[in-house]
């Protein structure tokens, strides 16, 4: 038979694991995009998007959507994963 500060513990813990995999996923894609866009700039600009070439656009506009994007994933996740805390 479990206690509750068992209980406690465990939902603590759970709530880590989610928190710390989302996390390390998401600075996976940050990572990712950053070094593929900059690793693959010359290969990227002969790639022309809405008139410009394509590592150039990523540069000046494309990776701060996607930063945007993964901050807005985050804030959602975090938010979803607190309020299955909550619930259980």
């Amino acid at each position: 038979m479990s206690t509750a500060p068992e209980q406690a513990g465990s939902v603590s813990k759970q709530y880590w694991r989610h928190t710390r995999r989302l996390t390390v996923a998401l600075m996976a894609c940050w990572a990712v995009l950053c070094f593929c866009v900059l690793f693959f700039a010359r290969e990227l600009s002969s790639v022309v998007f809405f008139g410009w070439p394509f590592s150039f656009y990523m540069a000046a506009q494309g990776l701060t959507l996607s930063f945007v994007l993964i901050l807005a994933i985050y804030s959602l996740s975090m938010g979803w994963i607190g309020r299955r805390q909550k619930g259980s």
